[in-house]
């Protein structure tokens, strides 16, 4: 019991780090373009995990389950625009918070952008139904 404490104290403490964590105010390669993994990495993986795959050390200390973006589920559910609406407003009912406030149009759009190719790349484009995660 004593180790399940400390492993939910541990993982509440890294998620609480990861989410007040700065995000650079810009967070560009040197041609100017948007550093969309160096993004990823710091406001996404905690919760999603490096590899995209809900494998993080916050997911037992979150009330839902992260998505799991290398899921084939995930292939079909996601499109490009619900995935932009999710990262800018967030989810309500689950620990996905709006980025609005924290980065701009260009890097969300990036940062799905390089999800959907680096962990989704066989994804469709079609929308989600009414209802559906």
């Amino acid at each position: 019991m004593k180790l399940f404490f400390r492993f939910a104290q541990t993982a509440t403490g890294a998620l609480l780090l990861a989410l007040a964590a700065p995000v650079a105010a810009d967070p560009a390669k040197a041609d100017g373009t948007v550093d969309a993994a160096a993004i990823y990495l710091r406001v996404c993986s905690a919760c999603h995990g490096e590899k995209g795959d809900a494998n993080s050390l916050a997911r037992g200390a979150l009330a839902k389950r992260p998505r799991n973006f290398t899921a084939p589920e995930a292939r079909l559910r996601l499109n490009r625009e619900y995935m932009i609406a999710i990262v800018r407003d967030g989810r309500p009912h689950t620990p996905m918070t709006g980025r609005a406030s924290r980065l701009s149009q260009e890097e969300i759009e990036a940062v799905v952008d390089y999800i959907r190719e680096r962990f989704m790349s066989a994804a469709p484009d079609r929308a989600p139904t009414p209802g559906s995660r």
